[in-house]
């Protein structure tokens, strides 16, 4: 098989391999939504997120290492919806500059691998960048409402579960 095996060897180095998408079932205002590969924002609630992968509370140029280097070997071993708490908080100095940096590999991890990211950070956050979904609550006029994509779910008093 001497030729034949050069020419599937070469045929392997050539190869693409391409995932399929993982997608993440969550429930939300009693409704169940389905979190496709891409930016999920949350902010002002918690969604149960099955098997996800937490990343380390790093900060600065350690968190940046982590999400260029370490998360994508993880992820190599397995794929997994990941997930990033306190979003907002990940940088002490050139704050905007690195959360707009962090989305942009965060998108791009999403998209080569295929999988959910779920970002919970703040206001802020929210409006610099453009997600696939959106689930937040949050007090409007005393009353505390939930919202998908911006429209609100869960009537008054909306409860997020």
């Amino acid at each position: 098989m001497g030729d034949l095996a050069e020419e599937l060897l070469s045929l392997s180095e050539d190869t693409i391999v391409v995932f399929s998408p993982l997608r993440l079932e969550v429930f939300f205002c009693g409704e169940k939504y389905v979190l496709s590969p891409g930016l999920t924002h949350v902010r002002g609630t918690q969604i149960e997120v099955a098997n996800g992968l937490y990343l380390p509370a790093f900060l600065d140029e350690e968190y940046l290492e982590y999400l260029l280097f370490d998360l994508p070997r993880e992820l190599d071993k397995k794929r997994m919806p990941i997930v990033i708490e306190d979003f907002h908080k990940r940088f002490t100095r050139w704050v905007r500059e690195g959360l707009m940096y962090s989305f942009d590999v965060l998108s791009r991890i999403a998209r080569v691998y295929r999988v959910p990211v779920v970002v919970y950070g703040d206001r802020d956050t929210e409006a610099i960048w453009s997600y696939v979904k959106t689930f937040s609550c949050e007090k409007v006029e005393g009353i505390r409402a939930c919202f998908v994509d911006g429209q609100q779910c869960g009537g008054r008093d909306a409860s997020p579960y």
